[in-house]
């Protein structure tokens, strides 16, 4: 299904010797309304795309197809002509190699972690600078800075994945205000929720920094 667009772009360019035979004009149409959900979509930049399932607006999109100035169906379809050309077999081959040639030529030099448990696990790959972080490596830092910058992911970090209820428990609003009365340390939450929730969850840290909505709002 994907290809039937290239095929209509292909077939509408023609033959050069063939027109000439035929006594058809050389200057070549091809306006296409394609669905925004089928994978050649973006490729054709001078097709009119549609939401399939909104029938008013397919029946716009082909009103606007045929009122289109001549002139600008040529360009449309030279555009769309030269993609389909040059994109061709051979092309896409390469560089399916070249992206499976840049993402494993360095397998051999990474070290493998396996993260989770049960459905959660996953296997990341890191270089081999990389090494896992130790409850050791966390307090020798923080006792050796003066200053400290501490950044908590909320969502899925500090609230575990697939918890219903995600409000932070009274131990992590306990720890939380335990790090802001260090005057060296400023604690900051990350988290996609609203400012609203946010703000209401921690009232309690009257210290603790906030940025609401990735960063969007910050407190």
């Amino acid at each position: 299904m994907n290809l039937i667009p290239y095929e209509y772009i292909v077939s509408r360019q023609g033959n050069e010797k063939l027109d000439k035979i035929l006594k058809l004009e050389n200057h070549h149409k091809s306006m296409l309304v394609v669905s925004e959900f089928i994978g050649c979509s973006p490729s054709l930049s001078g097709a009119i795309r549609v939401n399939p399932w909104n029938v008013d607006a397919v029946a716009d999109a082909m009103d606007s197809a045929l009122e289109v100035a001549e002139p600008e169906k040529q360009l449309r379809h030279e555009k769309h002509y030269k993609y389909v050309s040059t994109h061709d077999v051979g092309y896409w081959a390469r560089s399916f190699l070249q992206d499976l040639e840049r993402s494993c030529g360095e397998h051999g030099r990474r070290r493998c972690w396996g993260i989770g448990f049960g459905l959660s696990f996953r296997v990341v790959a890191l270089d081999q600078s990389f090494r896992k972080l130790s409850m050791e490596h966390i307090v020798s830092a923080y006792k050796r800075t003066k200053t400290r910058a501490i950044l908590l992911d909320y969502d899925d970090t500090l609230m575990p994945q697939g918890s219903i209820d995600k409000r932070p428990s009274s131990k992590s609003i306990e720890i939380l205000n335990t790090l802001c009365r260090d005057k060296s340390n400023l604690v900051f939450i990350v988290s996609a929720k609203s400012r609203e929730t946010l703000s209401d969850w921690f009232s309690p840290c009257e210290k603790l920094g906030i940025a609401a909505e990735h960063g969007y709002f910050l407190r």
